[in-house]
């Protein structure tokens, strides 16, 4: 159906008739056809201004009378699509298609819906028509291939994406939708070959032969992995990445003789962080008062140059926070861990060993300013709130803990540890407002959902009993904390029988 552009005569109070201009002639509408026209165009603008209620009716009106516009059928679709009802808007649409079957765009439409009532095959017999019918269009043969890929059968996609190549040839999306497809079939060889063939297509570009090198080692093909940063070493020998990668650990080197082999990568600001990373986690573990003092001491190094080759990223100053903290050396640690936050407060893992060491360290008003950040940074995140209520019970503000805790309670969860230290943490909010009754009843609630097993509750529960005068049934939770969890200041409590 044309839209047609006229402009109404008025002849009285009745219009007869439209005069337009159609091939270079003037020609005149006659009334019923203006009507028609008007009427359509209405329901048109109503659905684009997505009063789909209102046009839905303008369309079925219009359709009353001309049920031979498949463009009005097309719309009333779009609709009934627009709000969900998908059964009318596929009804509505194959009427469509029916009186217009070479309409690209109505059968683009209906593939659609059929995907989105979960009618795969009907979405794929639509685009296996698109692609007969216009055999030069990359885009029908990349949804057959997704379509064909989503109904589990990714031979069939394998094949769609073969006949895009031959229309755009080897494209990067080609490639790493053929190798994610070989990898979900098992089939490693040939998801290989295709990342080799990327890299082959566009030598120029070296991240395709690193992506190449990195998917033979996850999939633990050491040999194909070195062979491959050679050919990259080879291309460009000053390859930081290659060369990091090839470094490698002798069997007969030590650990700290690896770490010391790093240092000039380290300082090399053009191989990325991140693989740099990657080569000193392993070594996290062995940190601490029984570690190797040159592989400490080596690492500690890397960690420092990592802050003067990336000194603005957050990264190299939480790795080298990590390294000290790791090292029991958290005074320093502290220190990474402020610059940090300072570049990147999104990583939370740092305000916990920066609220952890102010703990440790009792400097608790610096502990609660960086907990209100934190609550800043990490609203979703319970435990700080966890840390403000042990910072605000420290400081005596005892309301303001309650209020926080309690807030933490509602999103922590399944974690059943951190619910029972919220709880230690609410109890002795209690215990500071001298309400030891209520103390005692929530501790009490918590005994048989693990409370029994957290020394802490249990010391501070034997405290509740004891401010309530309750004394003997203190030392029994007092000696059953001191029994999980030894500790000199419980000794003294049941030494002396009450606090």
């Amino acid at each position: 159906m044309k839209n047609i552009v006229f402009t109404i005569c008025l002849l009285g109070s009745t219009c007869l008739s439209a005069q337009n201009t159609i091939g270079g002639n003037k020609v005149i509408v006659p009334e019923a056809e203006v009507k028609r026209q008007s009427e359509f165009l209405e329901a048109e603008k109503e659905r684009l201004l997505a009063h789909y209620d209102k046009a839905i009716e303008r369309y079925n009106k219009f359709l009353y009378d001309n049920a031979d516009v498949d463009a009005a059928w097309y719309g009333l679709a779009r609709c009934h699509a627009a709000k969900e009802d998908y059964v009318k808007a596929l009804e509505e649409i194959e009427k469509a298609v029916a009186k217009s079957p070479d309409n690209q765009w109505y059968l683009i439409f209906q593939a659609d819906l059929f995907e989105k009532t979960g009618r795969l095959k009907d979405a794929i017999a639509v685009y296996e028509t698109l692609t007969k019918r216009w055999p030069h269009n990359p885009d029908f043969f990349q949804q057959l291939a997704y379509l064909h890929v989503l109904n589990k059968d990714p031979k069939a996609g394998l094949k769609a994406l073969d006949k895009l190549e031959q229309i755009t040839g080897l494209t990067e999306q080609i490639a790493d939708k053929k190798h994610i497809i070989y990898v979900g079939l098992g089939d490693d060889k040939k998801a290989a070959a295709e990342l080799l063939r990327l890299a082959n297509a566009y030598p120029h570009k070296p991240e395709y032969r690193r992506e190449l090198a990195h998917f033979y080692e996850v999939m633990g093909d050491q040999a194909n992995a070195r062979r491959t940063y050679e050919d990259i070493l080879r291309r460009d020998p000053d390859d930081a990445a290659a060369k990091l990668a090839l470094l490698g650990k002798g069997k007969n080197n030590s650990d700290a003789t690896y770490l010391a082999s790093l240092k000039p990568l380290f300082a090399d600001p053009n191989t990325p962080i991140d693989a740099k990373i990657k080569e000193v986690l392993p070594f996290f573990g062995k940190m601490g008062n029984n570690s190797d003092p040159a592989l400490a001491q080596n690492l500690l190094e890397l960690g420092a140059i990592l802050e003067k080759t990336h000194a603005d990223d957050a990264k190299a100053w939480s790795v080298s926070g990590d390294l000290l903290y790791y090292s029991n050396r958290p005074t320093e640690a502290l220190e990474k861990y402020r610059q940090c936050i300072r570049l990147s407060p999104r990583v939370f893992s740092v305000w916990d060993n920066t609220l952890t060491i102010l703990a440790e360290q009792k400097n608790f008003d610096e502990m609660l300013r960086f907990a209100e950040q934190a609550l800043d940074a990490f609203p979703n995140q319970p435990k700080a709130y966890f840390y403000y209520g042990v910072a605000a019970n420290l400081k005596g503000q005892y309301d303001d803990a309650i209020s926080q805790l309690e807030q933490a309670l509602l999103m922590v969860g399944s974690n059943t540890a951190l619910r029972l230290d919220l709880t230690d943490q609410i109890g002795l909010s209690l215990l500071g407002k001298k309400e030891f009754a209520s103390a005692i009843s929530r501790y009490e609630q918590a005994l048989p959902k693990g409370g029994e097993q957290h020394p802490g509750i249990l010391e501070h529960y034997g405290d509740a009993l004891s401010l309530n005068g309750r004394h003997d049934n203190a030392i029994e939770q007092w000696k059953k904390a001191n029994a999980l969890r030894k500790s000199a200041v419980l000794e003294q409590k049941i030494a002396a029988g009450r606090l």
